[in-house]
């Protein structure tokens, strides 16, 4: 049988920190990839109203026992897209990560960080940031700040392999058309996704004179798995479940230094901020009673210390939840699942000892 070619072509995959990486920008990958990302907030969000928030689904298991159904379908569709990159690109080989030390030591960071400043990438960076939360802003610049200083003082790049001579900039890459073809497509399709269960919520909804039934929860569940689906074809689209390329990002001083993760965000946050603007003016989400959006606008020592911690581990390995959640299920490593072992500890040391 012919061997479906991958969601991205151009991704290198060199097995061993021998091989260095000459990281490449992709802005079309970055831009669409972040527009991926942003239909399955505003899908997940006008459908279940919730926000979208993986450390936080992750969390609330966790260290507060809630088994709510609707975090194990998010948290299974994100799995499910790493499954789904498996069997599509097969020849995939996982790039270098740092050694185990410093693996756990990141993975401890981000772990007590997410927790202290609830949130990380997702839930701050994008979906906070889109319904311009001034909390979520200056979590974002804290975590950057500290992902910045981490990376550059501790070399990340070169323990991930990364050739810090090579310019990004100067490497540019531009998809070929039946590429682009089939990004649109996957935006499509997404979209298309949601907006039918919309529907179907809708005319349900009409047929019991605006009652909640057991099949509007049913839909919930299916959105919320569809929501970490997309969500994670989006992360592997846009290169974000890299370690290399965050690297690459943080390292701003160095001559590799890529400005991919500015477009990811950009283009989410270009979904999601009309789509937050829809919610507001919505009594309630299609598949919910009410939409469960975080009110709270203090900025206190616990945020801002959760966004040092954070941004230190995300900086001294670049990983984050929800790319190595995806990757993990795609090709499973040791670091990757001692990351986020130690993720899972770092959270819940965080909850006994922190209040």
């Amino acid at each position: 049988s012919q061997r479906l070619p991958p969601l991205l072509p151009a991704r290198r995959h060199p097995p061993h920190l021998t091989m260095s990486i000459d990281l490449q920008f992709q802005p079309v990958h970055a831009l669409t990839g972040g527009a991926i990302l942003g239909v399955a907030t505003v899908g997940k969000l006008l459908l279940s109203g919730r926000v979208l928030g993986i450390s936080g689904s992750f969390k609330g298991t966790l260290t507060e026992g809630d088994l709510s159904p609707w975090r194990f379908a998010f948290l299974g569709g994100l799995v499910a897209s790493g499954m789904l990159d498996a069997a599509w690109d097969p020849a995939q080989v996982a790039e270098p990560l740092p050694g185990m030390a410093r693996i756990i030591t990141a993975g401890l960071l981000v772990g007590a960080g997410t927790g202290m400043g609830n949130g990380c990438t997702s839930g701050h960076g994008i979906c906070g940031n889109s319904r311009f939360s001034v909390r979520s802003m200056a979590y974002t610049a804290t975590f950057m700040a500290a992902g910045a200083a981490a990376a550059t003082l501790f070399d990340t790049n070169a323990a991930l392999g990364v050739n810090s001579a090579h310019s990004a900039l100067n490497d540019l890459v531009i998809p070929a058309a039946d590429v682009m073809t089939k990004y649109a497509g996957i935006v499509a399709a997404s979209a298309a996704a949601f907006l039918g269960i919309g529907a179907a919520s809708k005319a349900l909804a009409k047929k019991n004179d605006d009652e909640s039934t057991a099949a509007h929860k049913t839909l919930s569940l299916v959105a919320e798995a569809l929501a970490g689906l997309v969500f994670g074809v989006g992360l592997t689209v846009s290169g974000m479940r890299r370690a290399a390329k965050v690297s690459g990002f943080l390292s701003a001083t160095a001559t590799s230094f890529d400005p991919s993760l500015m477009l990811v965000m950009g283009g989410a946050m270009a979904v999601a901020i009309p789509g937050f603007a829809v919610a507001k003016n919505k009594p309630k989400p299609a598949c919910e009673r009410k939409f469960s959006i975080p009110n709270n606008k203090t900025i206190d020592k616990k945020l801002v210390t959760g966004g040092l911690l954070f941004g230190a581990g995300w900086g001294l390995a670049g990983l984050c939840p929800g790319p190595a959640i995806v990757s993990a299920a795609a090709r499973p490593t040791t670091a990757l699942l001692g990351w986020l072992g130690a993720v899972a500890v770092g959270m819940w040391g965080q909850h006994k000892i922190v209040k």
